[in-house]
């Protein structure tokens, strides 16, 4: 009869499209179980705020009272050499006396009970802004030694102290990199990329602003004015 579908046709297309229908669904639940993970990464630079030196001030003799006196004069000339490079007073702070007495030893190398000197230290510690000046001071110090000023300059350590106002931007721009990355990844793999299923935050590192490659591991660098702050995260993204 004309017009007339074999009841047949009609179940095997109904199997045909179901079988289709129930494939293409189960696919699409396999892919939303598939997770691309990947890392962003954003950093940004920034020159340290904040200077901290320590020198240590020297001096010995065979008595107490002079050895004192010898430290106190190094110490104020110390003291003299900062306040004329402007190194404001109360960037200045000055510690307790530390005394050490050397005893005689015999000519095998044993200790006698008998004090061949004492030795005293005092350390001075300069916190400042102006990093600039304390780089160049920290190098100019050595000038004293000729003037017979025994003493010993550290490096000094240079912190950015704002790291906390920059997180939440570093944070943000590091998600929008992995997102990224996981879409070039998707489409490379022929998929699209679906929601995001997780997301884990990384390190946050203060480096060297020379330093290379991506820090995976949290670092405070205090060797360098110049340096650059970074974060690290790890998102995990479906795929449909």
């Amino acid at each position: 009869m004309k017009g007339f579908i074999p009841f047949g046709l009609i179940l095997a297309l109904g199997i045909v499209i179901s079988t289709y229908l129930v494939t293409d669904a189960l696919r699409d639940i396999r892919m939303s179980h598939q997770i691309i993970k990947v890392r962003g990464y954003a950093e940004t630079p920034v020159q340290s705020d904040m200077a901290i030196w320590n020198i240590t001030v020297k001096a010995k003799d065979r008595n107490m009272a002079p050895a004192y006196t010898i430290l106190a004069e190094h110490r104020e000339k110390v003291l003299d050499f900062l306040q004329k490079n402007q190194v404001a007073a109360e960037k200045i702070s000055i510690r307790s006396v530390s005394v050490n007495e050397r005893r005689k030893r015999t000519e095998n190398g044993y200790e006698t009970g008998e004090i061949e000197f004492f030795e005293l230290s005092q350390g001075i510690g300069v916190k400042s802004r102006d990093v600039h000046n304390i780089s160049k001071l920290s190098t100019a110090i050595a000038s004293l030694l000729g003037e017979g000023i025994v003493l010993r300059s550290g490096m000094p350590s240079y912190y950015y102290t704002q790291v906390n106002a920059l997180k939440s931007q570093l944070l943000v721009e590091a998600t929008q990199d992995a997102r990224e990355r996981a879409k070039t990844l998707a489409e490379g793999s022929g998929v699209n990329l679906g929601p995001l299923r997780a997301a884990r935050q990384g390190v946050f590192s203060v480096r060297s602003a020379d330093s290379s490659g991506i820090s995976e591991k949290s670092t405070d660098d205090v060797s360098s004015i110049s340096k650059k702050v970074s974060a690290l995260v790890t998102v995990d993204y479906a795929m449909k």
